[in-house]
């Protein structure tokens, strides 16, 4: 008998890779409920680790009839973008072993996608519990963008916006918890008009017309940041592949606590576990083109290397077989 999700139960169907339909409902509402998702430029994975390269610095020239024309100079720049695998672990009742396939995912789903999208916007932004070499914060931090946050949101806003123009490039959205609201609410531009228009007709919030993604509380450290003013194309994300499952029966769930405090012991509870892994990748492309509010005592921490790296040899018809430099090494792109 073929594999049939409407019709085999979950007690035949203990591990496995989620149906796709389900899986592709599960990754959307992933992207829906991050702000990182939302804003960022999605990159497509084909293997856990990607290289790709791309040129900055290329010009153009005047030329006057019957002279030589110039040729630009450009700067090769490396990026890798790597996918890590995050699992997450939900209790539910043994007898949800007796749905469909079907049946038991649609009814996991929401709790499935809020794990995941919180974990990964936590270590995108702030480097919480994070496999990734970069986070916003981080970026902010290594190439000194960031202003400390005032009573005056206009003027906060306005500050980290100019770090972007100050390296030609333009922010396009900001990232902000809900919290915030009230602040902006509150704050006037210089000419006594209200700085932040709330969601309407289907359009996003904005301010100073910029789209805010807002950012579930959970998701956000007020500790290391207010808000974070991009250039979002240079912030990507990848998914690999979909979402593999697996049933768990006899476990003790110790990154899980009972109301005294205590590891959850599934046999005991007579209790199972749905454990989900899902591998998505995040990088930088160029740290000059991310900026924060940060609280006065802002507990962030910069990154330690960029993603990008120059390439020293280049043959411009073939440039991924270039020698490249150590990865540590960033190379002004944003300029």
């Amino acid at each position: 008998m073929a594999f049939d999700p409407d019709v085999i139960t979950m007690q035949d169907a203990k591990n496995g890779y989620i149906p796709t339909n389900l899986s592709d409902e599960i990754i959307t509402n992933v992207k829906t409920g991050s702000a990182i998702m939302k804003l960022a430029k999605a990159r497509p994975m084909t293997k856990p680790r990607e290289e790709f390269t791309f040129m900055s610095g290329v010009g153009a020239y005047w030329v006057d009839e019957g002279n030589k024309i110039s040729t630009s100079k450009p700067t090769w720049l490396k990026g890798t973008i790597e996918a890590h695998k995050m699992a997450v672990i939900i209790p539910t009742t043994k007898e949800n072993l007796n749905q469909s396939v079907s049946n038991f995912f649609e009814l996991m789903r929401p709790e499935i996608a809020e794990a995941f999208y919180k974990k990964f916007d936590q270590a995108a932004m702030f480097g919480t519990d994070s496999p990734y070499p970069q986070s916003l914060i981080g970026s902010a931090l290594l190439a000194k963008q960031t202003t400390t946050e005032t009573a005056n949101k206009y003027e906060d806003v306005s500050a980290a916006m100019e770090f972007l123009e100050d390296n030609d490039l333009d922010a396009n959205a900001i990232a902000a918890p809900r919290s915030q609201r009230r602040k902006y609410r509150s704050t006037k531009d210089e000419q006594g008009l209200p700085i932040f228009t709330s969601a309407h007709d289907n359009a996003p919030a904005d301010l100073l017309g910029l789209p805010i993604a807002w950012a579930p509380k959970d998701s956000w450290d007020t500790t290391k940041a207010d808000e974070f003013v991009a250039n979002w194309d240079d912030v990507q994300y990848g998914i690999l592949n979909g979402i593999e499952y697996e049933i768990l029966t006899e476990a003790t769930l110790t990154s899980i606590k009972d109301e005294n405090g205590d590891p959850i012991n599934l046999a005991e509870r007579d209790m199972v576990a749905l454990k989900a892994t899902f591998s998505p990748a995040f990088l930088v492309l160029r740290d000059e083109s991310v900026s924060a509010v940060v609280p006065t005592d802002g507990k962030g921490v910069a990154s330690k290397k960029a993603a990008r790296r120059k390439v020293v040899k280049h043959d411009i018809l073939n440039p991924d077989e270039d020698a490249t430099v150590g990865s540590g090494e960033s190379a002004d792109a944003g300029k």
